[in-house]
């Protein structure tokens, strides 16, 4: 645990002149907020803030082979992988405070209305779109490499902004939130928790499922 929390520090270190990207993330977020709401606002900073704090570590880590050379220290292969999905998670949580910030101005200034439920769902699932994306992507760097780590999440995000558009285009614009929380009674209505808890769970299951295949694919590849 001390060594994984060692190699977060390490990582956060070398991404110190990256932090301008901050600001990057907050004009995105307040900009896109006022159409999309909170969901958008979150998913948006939390994206960033990941992509800033994964994809730009292992950006690092492959130009300065780093890796070869934790290798030769005595440090365990399942902590190097776990200090890069640790730093999704943190991408993540740091991502979701920014993004609580700017709803919250948003919701005082009265430039749009925002309830607690939505906040929640958001919350939820915003977390849930960036496991999905970048779990995958650090399997496929622990397995295959930083090229194609990279692809994939190009791909991914390329196929995921696609598809919430053309959804957005021919559906009707109604968020999956409110159609839950129009459903029912109540400040927290139950089909919406119910959902909300569906979604964490298979959120965790997929980060849980993808750490694994890291490390596995890490530990081959290291005795080869």
């Amino acid at each position: 645990m001390i060594i994984m929390w060692g190699l977060v520090t390490k990582d956060y270190y070398l991404l110190r002149r990256q932090a301008w990207w901050v600001l990057v993330l907050l004009f995105f977020s307040y900009f896109f907020g006022f159409r999309g709401g909170a969901a958008a606002v979150l998913t948006i900073s939390s994206g960033i803030t990941a992509y800033l704090l994964v994809l730009s570590s292992l950006s690092i880590e492959d130009k300065n082979n780093s890796l070869s050379f934790l290798r030769l220290l005595p440090v365990p292969a399942r902590e190097i992988v776990d200090a890069k999905f640790m730093q999704l998670v943190l991408g993540g949580l740091l991502g979701e405070v920014c993004g609580l910030v700017i709803v919250a101005f948003i919701s005082v200034t009265g430039l749009k209305t925002i309830t607690g439920p939505e906040v929640i769902w958001s919350i939820i699932s915003s977390l849930a779109i960036i496991t999905i994306v970048y779990s995958p992507t650090l399997w496929l760097f622990f397995r295959f490499g930083m090229q194609a780590a990279r692809i994939a999440s190009f791909i991914t995000w390329f196929a995921f902004w696609f598809g919430i558009v053309t959804l957005w285009q021919r559906f009707t614009i109604v968020t999956l939130w409110q159609k839950l929380y129009m459903d029912s009674m109540g400040p927290f209505p139950l089909s919406l928790v119910a959902a909300g808890v569906l979604l964490a769970l298979l959120t965790v299951a997929c980060f849980v499922f993808f750490l694994v295949l890291a490390r596995r694919a890490f530990v081959r590849r290291e005795i080869r």
